[in-house]
């Protein structure tokens, strides 16, 4: 059953407009005869208080952005278990706001919410904050509200609690002063900032916050209708000045053809991450803008190292040896992916190129003997469909390329949240999905999944863990980028996973859509967006 978490009246409710819009909404009125109508009229100033108060009616006057995610939302909450899913980044970066964030193309941490920061000793950090600033609900920003959303992260133990590790201590001596004490140094907190969302510490004692969440970001939150749409409307009081759009809505359409037709017919606005085949023809449509960037996403199968026979890193190998990557490329991943060549995209700080596994499935077949197994073995692989361009394709061509040695491995396709539950559980044999690196920097994806205590494929090496620490601790960038060599070489000879492909983020959007900048890690905001026409 589907709930409405909202805060305003449906768009549909009776009023002076509801004939009007439910003609709009049935199709026959368009968005500029939507208009045009109250207009001639004589409504234009009951239309504007009408949109004023209906985001939804106001994205379909024109006035606002009309959106489409590659995946379905599945939580709101961007502190817990679905902190690093792409849908939930997403709304939360218009909604909420950070303390930093990441010059993409410089790598340079700039303040948002902080102002400015020091390491006033090497174990700790103080963050100035910015004053005047208010939540949705027009209260105060102060820094117990850092306090209690990074205490909350770390409590949840979540997917970027490993972040904060080394944290000992989260203080608030005043309003707009916050210090960090961690137990070891560790000069990527400012990076690791650019993550942490900030949410009003009397809210957060609400454990239904989240349904219906209010923060300090450029849109106040609306209205959530699960597998269906989520309204946004614009913050007028927004610190980094008033946005240009007067809503956003997020519609669900899970499947890529279906999201190609509607940017095509003028449905959406805006979406991305369009399979390769859906391209050549929105290439061709003269209304829409095609923006493509080499992003910080990436595909990867990891194996799970406590599982036989994944134990042994010859039977890991041999399954990468069996890969036709550049085949694969080539034949399903056309303008959309390239071969990878190391265990995070090298878009990020931090990836250190390694030497490619060469397709040699007679080797693959030697090495699964060596290892014990001359007639291969049977086991499973687990994944999320649609989470990424060609994952099916890519999928069922890797299940034949390792049935061609031997190893017969049964697809389990699995719901978004049952596949994140069983992710996190250790709960499978091999795991199949893209991610991101979201910060653009090393640290986030290594020290967060690959040290002994991350435990997330289980593998563990306490040499990886000192060098991913000593990265970590070093605000050094030469020093930071020699330790991530070793770190990169480590996790790619070691198999810890396969690594195939990074992916080329196509951002698609009308015309009518000005201002907007591709994003790399795959988190497209709107703040700076408006739409003519």
């Amino acid at each position: 059953m589907r709930q409405d978490m909202s805060m305003t009246g449906s768009a549909t409710e009776s009023g002076p407009m509801s004939g009007l819009l439910g003609r709009l909404q049935e199709g026959r009125l368009g968005r500029r005869s939507f208009a045009g109508a109250a207009i001639a009229a004589g409504m234009a100033p009951v239309l504007a208080t009408y949109l004023s108060h209906h985001p939804a009616a106001a994205q379909e006057a024109g006035t606002g952005l009309v959106v489409t995610l590659p995946r379905t939302i599945v939580a709101l909450d961007p502190h817990g278990p679905q902190a690093v899913e792409e849908t939930t980044a997403v709304v939360s970066s218009h909604i909420h706001d950070t303390l930093t964030a990441r010059n993409p193309e410089t790598g340079e941490v700039l303040p948002r919410l902080a102002e400015s920061w020091t390491q006033v000793q090497p174990t700790v950090w103080e963050f100035t904050l910015r004053s005047g600033v208010t939540f949705h609900d027009g209260s105060p920003f102060t820094s117990e509200d850092v306090k209690a959303s990074l205490e909350r992260i770390i409590a949840l133990e979540g997917p970027l609690a490993p972040l904060w590790a080394g944290v000992t201590a989260v203080e608030a001596p005043e309003p707009q002063i916050v210090r960090i004490t961690t137990e070891t140094q560790i000069g990527t907190i400012p990076v690791s900032a650019t993550l942490l969302f900030v949410a009003p510490a009397a809210g957060l004692v609400n454990p239904d916050f989240f349904n219906q969440p209010y923060g300090l970001g450029a849109f106040r939150f609306v209205s959530w209708q699960p597998d269906n749409s989520l309204e946004m409307t614009a913050n007028p009081d927004y610190y980094g000045g008033a946005p240009a759009l007067t809503g956003i809505t997020i519609r669900e359409i899970p499947e890529q053809s279906a999201r190609a037709t509607a940017m095509e017919t003028g449905e959406i606005d805006f979406t991305y991450g369009v399979s390769p085949d859906q391209l050549p023809a929105l290439r061709e449509n003269a209304d829409l803008t095609i923006a493509p960037v080499s992003s910080y996403r990436y595909y990867f199968v990891w194996f799970n190292a406590t599982r036989e026979p994944f134990t042994n890193p010859v039977v890991r190998r041999a399954l990468i040896h069996a890969l036709d990557l550049d085949t694969i490329v080539a034949d399903l991943l056309a303008d959309v992916a390239v071969r990878a060549q190391a265990p995070i995209p090298t878009t990020c700080f931090g990836a250190i190129p390694q030497a490619p596994y060469a397709y040699d499935p007679e080797l693959a077949q030697s090495m699964l003997a060596e290892a014990g197994f001359p007639d291969g073995f049977e086991t499973t692989i687990q994944w999320n469909p649609g989470a990424a361009p060609q994952d099916r394709e890519i999928m069922l061509t890797m299940l034949a390329y390792w049935e061609a040695i031997g190893v017969r491995v049964e697809n389990l396709e699995k719901e978004r949240a049952v596949w994140l539950e069983d992710l996190l559980a250790l709960n499978w044999d091999m795991n199949f999905q893209d991610n991101t690196v979201r910060t653009g920097d090393a640290d986030f994806t290594l020290r967060r999944l690959y040290t002994s205590t991350a435990n997330r494929t289980g593998y563990a090496n306490p040499e990886l863990d000192q060098i991913l620490a000593d990265a970590a601790a070093s605000a050094d960038p030469a020093e930071r980028e020699t330790l991530y060599t070793e770190a990169c070489r480590i996790i790619w000879e070691d198999a810890v996973g396969i690594f195939p492909f990074d992916l080329i983020e196509n951002y698609i959007h009308n015309n009518r859509v000005q201002g907007f900048m591709p994003a790399p890690n795959a988190i497209p905001t709107f703040i700076d967006v408006s739409v003519t026409g």
